[in-house]
């Protein structure tokens, strides 16, 4: 049944339907868009009409019961509006047929307080569909602004019309679509009838039988595809030792095809390529166009590693061989520049590690080479012991980050995920770093928004964050400072902010402040007491709670840090 669908009579036919649908839609579409646009505008001019006739009725006269008796007098059993809203010049209802008080915005009414008429298009929140609306300004007597009428119809009605509309065209076009397929089916048999017949002449010639021979019935375009498939059983017996050697040359080149593909003949010109190796080379290529200069490798290595501009490619290289003779090259391109980044990053990283843990070292060494080795006095010695036991709770502090950063890389990214309320998180790391704040004078203010929602979350992840970044504004705001922490919840993030008025990051820090072990001001830093890790795990813990935190600040003004974190 599937075959007979594939045929050439029933492609007519498809043909023949494809032409009349697209034909139709066309029409469809245009009647649709210009019967929306005709009632749309239709339903704009009322809507501006009628707001026009509430905001000339109300000049000069906005007392209470002038509001309520227009909004009255607009709202009848045949008025085509749902809501009216007038506002005074600050945006606050003044009356409404909702019975809403309060203050109110939208773009509209923003625009309509600047002199203008505002229009928008918002959902019915109190039904389905959509309202449209426009905001007209009151004038006064001096001509100026004295409020807003917002009034508001729904667009309901037009999209029942256009419905009706979609359905009347839907039914021509199954019509016309029906009539169509019946005389394509007539159109196309005599056309494919002869052609059945050389095809199963052509299936005989398919399965070996090269003998047969096709009769010319006619000297029309079937009857040339009959003596065409006569010469072609002659010529079939030349050309299949040809092709089997275009098919070894083929799968050599499928064998091969990881990456990028380069196929060339004995000579070194290109006979085959694919787009893949085209961007790693960064080089155009074309058909007959040398191999030398653009991949100078000797063909006797298996494999090879190149640089090409910014990238670090490793080169396979096999010989197309027939009949024991050698008629060209493959060449396979596998981009490792990625790999070779995470070797240095690898190296980079170790050498970091080995820089902050000897500079502590050897302090230590030589303090405690002086204790034994020199006699000390009491104070000296306590002195001493005070920078040994700083130097020693530095490389803790370090070794514990990195086994934190280390068990995060290794364990697969398993988190304990539950719902908690962050305001309860935050308060609970804010009680335990208010004695530091308060050592410095510093006014920690918490501002956490009411009626939380829940998040699902890793709390001693998350207790690590919001330590790292109070800890950082701590320490890098001076005496007498203040810090804030604040959370804001929406539809999609639940978001808690750090803010403090330190020292600030230079702007050209900031890109590389998540690295590891990078520091703004190393000798400050260190004299801190950082590791240059804390906001390397700060990103990664809220990356693995599929969120995103984002930095800004300015030196001498202080920083900002945002943490948005999904609910889910």
């Amino acid at each position: 049944m599937r075959s007979r669908f594939k045929s050439i009579q029933w492609k007519i036919i498809l043909i023949y339907t494809l032409l009349i649908l697209v034909a139709m839609e066309i029409i469809w579409v245009y009647l649709y868009k210009s019967l929306e646009n005709y009632h749309m505008n239709n339903f704009d001019n009322y809507l501006e009409a009628q707001a026009r006739g509430i905001s000339f009725t109300l000049k000069d006269n906005m007392d209470a019961k002038s509001l309520k008796n227009v909004i009255n007098m607009y709202l009848g059993p045949n008025s085509n509006v749902k809501y009216v809203y007038i506002l005074d010049n600050k945006g606050n209802i003044l009356a409404s047929s909702t019975g809403d008080r309060g203050k109110m915005m939208t773009p509209a009414i923003v625009k309509a307080l600047s002199g203008e008429i505002g229009s928008e298009v918002t959902d019915d929140y109190n039904s389905t569909g959509k309202i449209k609306s426009f905001a007209m300004p009151v004038y006064n007597s001096d001509g100026k602004i004295n409020g807003v009428v917002y009034i508001s119809g729904s667009l309901n009605g037009i999209y029942e019309t256009l419905w009706d509309v979609n359905l009347i065209l839907s039914s021509a076009t199954l019509f016309a679509v029906g009539i169509t397929m019946v005389l394509g089916y007539i159109l196309s048999k005599t056309i494919t009838d002869p052609i059945k017949e050389v095809t199963k002449y052509a299936q005989k010639m398919a399965e070996g039988n090269f003998d047969v021979t096709i009769k010319i019935k006619s000297n029309d375009e079937i009857g040339k595809l009959g003596e065409m498939f006569n010469f072609l059983s002659l010529r079939l017996k030349q050309t299949l030792n040809d092709i089997q050697g275009e098919k070894n040359k083929i799968e050599a080149i499928i064998q091969f095809m990881t990456d990028g593909v380069v196929a060339t003949d004995a000579k070194g010109n290109i006979i085959h390529y694919n787009e893949a190796a085209e961007k790693m080379l960064n080089v155009k290529l074309e058909l007959g166009m040398p191999i030398e200069g653009i991949l100078n490798l000797e063909k006797e290595d298996a494999v090879a590693t190149m640089n090409c501009g910014n990238k670090v490619l490793t080169v396979n290289i096999a010989p197309l061989k027939s009949n024991q003779q050698i008629e060209g090259y493959v060449y396979v391109l596998h981009d490792i520049t990625e790999q070779h980044k995470l070797d240095a990053m690898r190296k980079e990283f170790v050498a970091n590690v080995s820089h902050e843990l000897r500079t502590p070292l050897a302090t230590i060494k030589s303090y405690v080479e002086t204790l034994l080795y020199s006699d000390v006095d009491a104070e000296y010695l306590k002195r001493f012991l005070k920078i040994i036991d700083s130097e020693t709770d530095r490389m803790t502090r370090l070794v514990k980050d990195l086994l934190l950063l280390s068990k995060m890389d290794s364990e697969d990214k398993n988190l304990k995920f539950e719902h908690k309320n962050l305001n309860e998180v935050i308060i609970d790391v804010i009680n335990r770093l208010s004695i530091e704040a308060h050592k410095k004078n510093q006014k920690l203010i918490v501002d956490l928004q009411e009626t939380p929602r829940h998040v699902y979350i890793d709390k001693d992840k998350m207790e690590q964050v919001i330590l790292n970044l109070v800890t950082n504004a701590i320490k890098y705001t001076p005496e007498n400072g203040m810090i804030k922490v604040i959370t804001e919840y929406d539809e999609n993030f639940a978001t808690f902010i750090v803010e403090d008025n330190g020292i600030g990051i230079p702007k050209e820090d900031l890109p590389r402040i998540f690295e590891r072990f990078y520091r703004v001001d190393k000798a400050r830093s260190r004299e801190l007491g950082g590791t240059g890790l804390g906001l390397s795990i700060v990103k990664q813990i809220v990356e693995l709670h599929k969120g995103e935190v984002n930095i800004e600040s300015e030196v001498g003004k202080g920083t900002i840090v945002r943490v948005k974190l999904p609910y889910q």
